[in-house]
């Protein structure tokens, strides 16, 4: 499996099963080379806050220096938003035409962006929902790129580190938390076990039931007219 890959299981893995052994197994598997900072940067567009966490998770483990963390995936979201924006600026009245959500959203995001380039340029990386948008709207709008270019990365940059101070410290709880796991894991197989039972017999039951239904139907059908 390529580490790009892996790097995005790993990140489905935190999303699925908080804390699972599986994780920290991976990022005890974590090599501190170029590959890795690729895969940090390759993957932040596609799964946000989830590649930061990750990298802080390895940089708790010490399989990885903070700062190339950082860098890494500031990188990978400030190109992102790069190219967002050169969408919108070239291409703005055609994605209008061809997508419903820039139609309904994109007269606010623009209103938005004029109101303060500045504040939206920084904001690119931070609203939940709008990291598509807003940066083509900055475009749209031609927002002029010394502007924008600077104040995304900033905001890139300030984003990356919040995200991989978080993923240190969910690396901390993990460890606490790792303990029980297996605990929980029992009592959810024990309650997995009998709802399977119950939902079998439900099964069987309703099985019987419209057999002797289609039975009973048969029969009627079969029997002759009472006048013969």
């Amino acid at each position: 499996m390529s580490l790009s890959r892996a790097l995005l299981v790993a990140a489905v893995a935190a999303a699925v099963i908080p804390g699972s052994d599986g994780l920290l197994e991976f990022v005890a598997s974590v090599e501190d080379r170029l590959s890795t900072y690729l895969a940090l940067a390759a993957s932040t567009p596609f799964v946000s806050e989830l590649s930061p966490i990750v990298g802080g998770l390895a940089v708790h483990e010490d399989r990885l220096p903070m700062n190339r963390v950082i860098a890494a995936v500031t990188a990978g979201g400030w190109v992102a938003t790069a190219l967002l924006y050169l969408s919108g600026r070239l291409k703005w009245e055609w994605l209008r035409r061809r997508s419903r959500t820039v139609r309904s959203t994109g007269t606010v995001a623009l209103r938005i962006v004029r109101r303060n380039p500045w504040r939206a340029s920084f904001l690119v990386r931070f609203l939940f929902g709008a990291r598509i948008l807003l940066p083509m709207a900055c475009g749209a709008a031609r927002v002029p790129l010394v502007v924008y270019l600077p104040m995304s990365f900033l905001g890139s940059l300030t984003w990356s580190t919040v995200f991989v101070f978080i993923g240190m410290a969910a690396g901390e709880a993990a460890e606490q938390v790792l303990g029980r796991i297996k605990d929980i894991e029992s009592v959810m197989y024990g309650v997995g076990g009998v709802l399977l039972v119950v939902a079998a017999n439900w099964w069987w039951r309703r099985r019987r039931r419209r057999a002797e239904r289609r039975l009973r139907q048969r029969r009627a059908t079969d029997a002759p007219p009472a006048g013969d």
